[in-house]
């Protein structure tokens, strides 16, 4: 048993799963414009909260935990089509990768959509801007899919609910001795990459934690 996912991170999680519904239940629906707008919004600053704690907090859910590693994300999604992918505590390669399309492609919607609510503003392009939202959505949207599917896919096969994991903070199916490491395979210019992205934020919150 292990302590992996903090307050923050399942807040953010249900908080952006909620959002998420909501903006695609009224995307189509002109009389729902208001909550769809807000709705995203909202998903807009989850998604930003939730980049800024990557790069912030400790643990399992910091980015450094679980950078893009494409080859071992196409690695671990064969060995699990076989049945012989190993349990991780915190995201697995092929689950990251997809997180950080998830947060690519949902920004990008809720940009897009901020341009096209406020048309003409910085932009006049409001049919390009559309299709970039259109497209961008309904690549969340499949994103998403993937996600539940590899949620359930990855209880049954290490019979352990990832679904409760991210309710109680809390993983049943790794041992202390045989858990594995996600920065396998990652190039150093990876880990150059987030140790850059990363500095303006550490930067930020020692301005706000100097006493």
């Amino acid at each position: 048993m292990r302590y992996v996912w903090d307050p923050f991170v399942r807040l953010v999680h249900w908080s952006l799963v909620i959002a998420f519904s909501v903006a695609f239940y009224t995307h189509d629906s002109e009389w729902d414009r208001i909550i769809h707008t807000n709705a995203g919004y909202v998903a807009g600053g989850l998604l930003i909260s939730r980049i800024f704690w990557g790069f912030l907090c400790t643990g399992y859910a910091k980015f450094k935990s679980f950078p893009p590693n494409p080859e071992g994300a196409v690695r671990y999604a064969w060995m699990a089509l076989q049945g012989r992918a190993k349990p991780f505590v915190g995201h697995n390669p092929a689950g990251s990768l997809v997180i950080y399309l998830l947060l690519i492609a949902g920004l990008l919607t809720v940009f897009s959509g901020f341009f096209v609510f406020n048309d003409g503003w910085l932009f006049n392009a409001p049919d390009l801007l559309h299709d970039i939202h259109y497209y961008s959505a309904w690549s969340w949207v499949g994103l998403v899919c993937i996600h539940v599917l590899g949620v359930i896919t990855e209880s049954i096969m290490h019979k352990d609910n990832l679904i409760a994991a991210m309710i109680t903070g809390v993983k049943y199916d790794v041992n202390e001795s045989q858990e594995p490491h996600n920065d396998e395979m990652v190039s150093r210019e990876t880990h150059r990459v987030f140790a850059i992205f990363g500095f303006p934020f550490r930067w930020i919150l020692r301005l706000f934690t100097k006493k």
